[in-house]
Protein backbone atom coordinates (compact mmCIF):
# COMPACT_ATOMS: atom_id res chain seq x y z
CA UNK A 1 0.00 0.00 0.00
CA UNK A 2 2.82 2.68 0.75
CA UNK A 3 4.92 1.47 -2.13
CA UNK A 4 0.98 2.35 -4.62
CA UNK A 5 0.90 5.60 -2.37
CA UNK A 6 4.52 6.69 -3.45
CA UNK A 7 3.77 5.41 -6.94
CA UNK A 8 0.83 7.81 -7.06
CA UNK A 9 2.56 10.77 -5.68
CA UNK A 10 5.53 10.34 -7.97
CA UNK A 11 3.55 10.20 -10.79
CA UNK A 12 1.23 13.23 -9.72
CA UNK A 13 4.66 15.17 -9.42
CA UNK A 14 5.68 13.90 -12.73
CA UNK A 15 2.95 15.27 -14.59
CA UNK A 16 2.45 18.42 -12.52
CA UNK A 17 6.11 19.22 -13.94
CA UNK A 18 5.20 18.14 -17.44
CA UNK A 19 2.69 20.65 -17.47
CA UNK A 20 4.87 23.49 -16.29
CA UNK A 21 7.20 22.28 -18.89
CA UNK A 22 4.50 22.93 -21.62
CA UNK A 23 3.45 26.32 -20.19
CA UNK A 24 6.62 27.88 -19.54
CA UNK A 25 7.67 26.64 -22.92
CA UNK A 26 4.53 28.71 -24.65
CA UNK A 27 5.97 31.52 -26.53
CA UNK A 28 5.23 34.91 -25.64
CA UNK A 29 6.25 38.22 -28.08
CA UNK A 30 7.98 40.75 -26.45
CA UNK A 31 7.96 43.87 -27.98
CA UNK A 32 11.71 44.78 -27.62
CA UNK A 33 11.71 47.21 -30.67
CA UNK A 34 10.88 51.58 -30.70
CA UNK A 35 8.68 52.23 -32.72
CA UNK A 36 10.81 54.20 -36.45
CA UNK A 37 9.73 57.60 -37.67
CA UNK A 38 10.99 59.03 -40.78
CA UNK A 39 9.69 62.54 -41.58
CA UNK A 40 8.80 63.41 -45.07
CA UNK A 41 7.65 66.74 -44.69
CA UNK A 42 8.55 69.37 -43.57
CA UNK A 43 12.11 68.91 -45.41
CA UNK A 44 15.45 69.74 -43.77
CA UNK A 45 15.79 73.67 -43.35
CA UNK A 46 12.72 73.95 -45.07
CA UNK A 47 11.51 78.01 -44.35
CA UNK A 48 7.98 79.50 -43.31
CA UNK A 49 6.82 82.37 -42.94
CA UNK A 50 4.66 83.12 -39.42
CA UNK A 51 0.91 82.71 -40.01
CA UNK A 52 1.46 79.62 -42.82
CA UNK A 53 0.90 76.14 -42.28
CA UNK A 54 3.27 73.79 -42.46
CA UNK A 55 3.02 70.67 -44.56
CA UNK A 56 3.35 67.64 -42.56
CA UNK A 57 4.01 64.40 -43.90
CA UNK A 58 5.66 61.11 -41.49
CA UNK A 59 5.73 57.49 -41.78
CA UNK A 60 5.81 55.33 -38.96
CA UNK A 61 6.16 51.64 -38.28
CA UNK A 62 6.82 49.43 -35.34
CA UNK A 63 7.41 45.66 -35.22
CA UNK A 64 4.75 44.64 -32.95
CA UNK A 65 1.81 48.04 -32.72
CA UNK A 66 1.62 51.77 -32.71
CA UNK A 67 -0.10 53.78 -29.96
CA UNK A 68 -0.20 57.32 -30.37
CA UNK A 69 2.31 60.52 -31.81
CA UNK A 70 2.79 63.70 -30.79
CA UNK A 71 4.51 66.93 -32.86
CA UNK A 72 6.42 69.76 -31.46
CA UNK A 73 8.25 72.99 -32.43
CA UNK A 74 9.97 75.28 -30.12
CA UNK A 75 13.20 77.84 -30.40
CA UNK A 76 16.73 76.74 -30.75
CA UNK A 77 18.20 79.80 -30.18
CA UNK A 78 20.40 78.67 -27.81
CA UNK A 79 22.17 76.34 -30.06
CA UNK A 80 20.99 73.06 -28.45
CA UNK A 81 20.28 70.02 -30.28
CA UNK A 82 18.62 66.45 -30.01
CA UNK A 83 20.72 64.44 -31.79
CA UNK A 84 24.39 64.36 -33.38
CA UNK A 85 22.84 66.05 -36.76
CA UNK A 86 21.00 69.09 -35.46
CA UNK A 87 23.10 71.85 -34.51
CA UNK A 88 22.26 75.44 -35.04
CA UNK A 89 24.40 78.78 -36.02
CA UNK A 90 21.79 80.73 -36.62
CA UNK A 91 20.70 84.18 -35.21
CA UNK A 92 17.62 85.04 -34.44
CA UNK A 93 15.42 88.69 -34.25
CA UNK A 94 14.22 90.21 -31.03
CA UNK A 95 11.02 89.03 -30.79
CA UNK A 96 9.19 86.01 -28.79
CA UNK A 97 9.66 82.93 -29.46
CA UNK A 98 7.13 79.79 -30.90
CA UNK A 99 6.76 76.77 -28.91
CA UNK A 100 3.63 74.09 -28.93
CA UNK A 101 3.18 70.96 -29.02
CA UNK A 102 -0.09 69.09 -31.09
CA UNK A 103 -0.91 65.80 -29.56
CA UNK A 104 -2.25 62.89 -31.89
CA UNK A 105 -5.63 63.85 -30.11
CA UNK A 106 -5.61 67.94 -31.83
CA UNK A 107 -5.07 65.67 -35.39
CA UNK A 108 -8.03 62.90 -35.32
CA UNK A 109 -10.43 65.39 -33.54
CA UNK A 110 -10.07 67.34 -36.77
CA UNK A 111 -11.02 64.00 -38.77
CA UNK A 112 -7.65 61.90 -39.01
CA UNK A 113 -7.51 58.66 -38.19
CA UNK A 114 -5.50 57.09 -35.33
CA UNK A 115 -2.53 55.09 -35.55
CA UNK A 116 -3.34 52.94 -32.75
CA UNK A 117 -2.90 49.25 -33.36
CA UNK A 118 -1.52 49.41 -37.10
CA UNK A 119 2.02 48.15 -37.95
CA UNK A 120 3.00 50.59 -40.20
CA UNK A 121 0.99 54.11 -41.21
CA UNK A 122 1.51 57.22 -43.02
CA UNK A 123 -0.01 60.60 -41.52
CA UNK A 124 -0.28 63.08 -44.36
CA UNK A 125 -2.00 66.40 -44.61
CA UNK A 126 -1.83 67.80 -41.77
CA UNK A 127 -1.21 71.42 -41.54
CA UNK A 128 0.68 72.58 -38.95
CA UNK A 129 -0.38 76.45 -38.47
CA UNK A 130 3.04 78.79 -37.38
CA UNK A 131 1.32 81.71 -35.19
CA UNK A 132 2.05 85.22 -36.94
CA UNK A 133 2.22 87.10 -33.42
CA UNK A 134 2.50 85.62 -30.30
CA UNK A 135 0.93 87.25 -26.44
CA UNK A 136 2.59 88.62 -24.22
CA UNK A 137 1.25 90.11 -20.85
CA UNK A 138 3.55 92.32 -18.86
CA UNK A 139 2.38 93.84 -15.49
CA UNK A 140 -1.15 92.99 -16.22
CA UNK A 141 -1.23 94.15 -20.12
CA UNK A 142 -0.94 91.56 -22.53
CA UNK A 143 0.05 92.26 -26.11
CA UNK A 144 0.68 90.93 -29.60
CA UNK A 145 4.56 90.19 -30.55
CA UNK A 146 5.82 89.41 -33.38
CA UNK A 147 6.98 85.65 -33.73
CA UNK A 148 10.46 85.47 -33.29
CA UNK A 149 12.31 84.75 -36.68
CA UNK A 150 15.13 81.99 -36.57
CA UNK A 151 15.98 78.77 -36.29
CA UNK A 152 13.10 76.17 -34.88
CA UNK A 153 13.66 72.51 -33.81
CA UNK A 154 10.82 69.86 -35.25
CA UNK A 155 10.56 66.63 -33.40
CA UNK A 156 8.14 64.14 -34.20
CA UNK A 157 7.68 61.74 -31.27
CA UNK A 158 5.77 58.37 -31.30
CA UNK A 159 4.78 55.69 -29.15
CA UNK A 160 3.64 52.04 -29.35
CA UNK A 161 1.62 49.93 -27.66
CA UNK A 162 4.39 48.84 -25.13
CA UNK A 163 5.23 52.44 -24.30
CA UNK A 164 8.29 52.37 -25.69
CA UNK A 165 9.11 55.64 -27.15
CA UNK A 166 11.27 56.85 -29.92
CA UNK A 167 11.75 60.58 -32.09
CA UNK A 168 12.81 62.21 -35.01
CA UNK A 169 14.33 66.06 -34.83
CA UNK A 170 14.19 67.96 -37.75
CA UNK A 171 14.88 71.64 -38.35
CA UNK A 172 12.75 74.15 -40.22
CA UNK A 173 13.79 78.40 -40.32
CA UNK A 174 10.63 80.72 -39.64
CA UNK A 175 11.27 83.72 -41.57
CA UNK A 176 8.89 86.69 -42.83
CA UNK A 177 11.30 87.08 -45.69
CA UNK A 178 10.10 83.63 -47.12
CA UNK A 179 8.51 82.72 -49.75
CA UNK A 180 5.08 80.94 -49.96
CA UNK A 181 4.70 77.63 -49.00
CA UNK A 182 3.28 75.69 -51.88
CA UNK A 183 1.55 72.49 -52.46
Amino acid sequence: MKRLRFSGIVLLLTVSSLATVFVACEKVDVDSQKPVISIIEPSTDEVVNPGDAVHFKVMFSDNMALASYKVNIHGAFDNHSHNSSVMSTRAATDSIAFEKTWLETDFTALGESPIAGKKQVTVEHQHIVIPATISRTVNGVTEEMPLKEGHYHFIVYCTDESGQESFVASEIFISYDADGHQH
